[in-house]
């Protein structure tokens, strides 16, 4: 049976922008100490050139400027890197771009100083700026926005000052723009495949501990996973969430009758019957525990989970499991489903409370069959 939890999970990462964004975003913010090195000692051998050709006063003044600008950038990432899994913000996102595009402006003020250094001076300060970008460059291009207003900010400058500068000293420049973009270019595509195959090996590596055992779809802790996700995800894009919690009638007697192993048979195949009737992209499937499993719907109207209700009733009565300790004789299962529009002032659990209250329900009116609940707004929290 296909792991409708992991397929959730890849397709996030490939085909969610903002979630991969934001993985990608705290990935830049990893190793930031030796960045931290990298930056101190570039910035005080370049403010060392200054210092002997234009004087400690506009030397001293660059390498604060420096620091300050990249203490912003970094202090910035630090919450969103300690954030775990939590998404980002696009204020933030873009937030995090206007800092690495300021940090990169802490090397490019260097190139208002250019045309006023002796020629070793002009040659030191463009290798320091190399250096910076290039040393940068493996954390910051895996996200391409911070790397290129990095980029931006380092080369604008550079850019503006070249018309002012002697022939040999715009040559330099020209070869040193062209080593920055083809080191980009071969690096850039890889780096970003290898951080994908490193969050898809994570995905992987959790499925074990998602997956339950006997019927090969998610487990418990899956079911809590997915539903706080969705939850969020149903919340931003004010969509309705449907949930169908699912309980095998009269279990224990077919168990206490044929036994757990045929017991253990009949849940494989309900897992499987139910997994079949839930097959559009953000529908998943779990044993909530024991003979009980939950369905939760993303973008789903109350009227579309009763359609996939009345569809998985139907489908584990065609499996036509004998069950002669059944008033219906055969495996049959009961349904209690709850929608609502997810917003701040709810709780998520309400729905579970309210899909739980539905298949009390249906329990108590003869089994085999479905009830249902839209929660209203009246039953919001507060």
């Amino acid at each position: 049976m296909v792991n409708k939890i992991r397929e959730s999970a890849i397709k996030t990462l490939e085909f969610n922008p903002h979630d991969l964004a934001c993985e990608e975003l705290r990935h830049v913010y990893r190793g930031k100490s030796s960045g931290k090195l990298i930056v101190l000692f570039s910035g005080f051998v370049a403010a060392a050139m200054l210092a002997w050709d234009m004087g400690e006063l506009y030397a001293g003044a660059w390498y604060i400027w420096l620091l300050l600008a990249h203490g912003w950038h970094w202090r910035l990432g630090r919450p969103d890197f300690l954030s775990a899994n939590a998404s980002i913000e696009l204020v933030r996102i873009n937030r995090h771009v206007m800092a690495a595009a300021i940090a990169g402006l802490g090397w490019g003020a260097l190139s208002i100083a250019l045309p006023l250094l002796s020629r070793p001076g002009k040659a030191a300060i463009l290798i320091i700026m190399l250096i910076a970008v290039i040393m940068a460059m493996p954390r910051l291009v895996v996200f391409l926005p911070v790397f290129f207003a990095f980029a931006t900010g380092v080369f604008a400058p550079l850019l503006l000052m070249t018309p002012f500068l002697d022939f040999e000293t715009q040559h330099m420049v020209l070869v040193m723009l062209l080593v920055v973009g083809a080191t980009l270019w071969a690096s850039a595509r890889e780096v970003r495949k290898i951080l994908i195959d490193v969050l898809l090996k994570q995905v992987s590596s959790e499925q074990a501990s998602w997956e339950d055992k006997l019927t090969g779809i998610g487990n418990r802790r899956s079911f809590d996973v997915s539903l706080a996700t969705t939850w969020a995800q149903a919340s931003r894009a004010k969509v309705p969430l449907s949930l169908i919690m699912v309980d095998v009638d009269f279990f224990k007697k077919f168990n206490d009758a044929y036994g757990h192993q045929a017991g253990d048979d009949c849940l494989r195949q309900v897992a499987a019957a139910l997994d079949g009737c839930a097959r559009r992209a953000g529908d998943v499937v779990t044993r909530y525990g024991g003979e009980e499993f939950a369905v939760v719907l993303f973008h789903t109207s109350l009227n579309e989970a009763q359609n996939i209700g009345e569809n998985m009733l139907a489908a584990v009565r065609k499996l036509g499991i004998r069950h002669e300790q059944s008033s219906h004789e055969i495996v049959t299962i009961s349904i209690g489903i709850a929608t609502v529009v997810p917003t701040v002032e709810r709780d998520m659990h309400q729905l579970i409370e309210a899909a739980d209250k539905s298949l009390y329900c249906a329990k108590e009116r003869g089994r085999n069959r479905a009830e249902w609940q839209m929660l209203s707004h009246a039953s919001a929290v507060g």
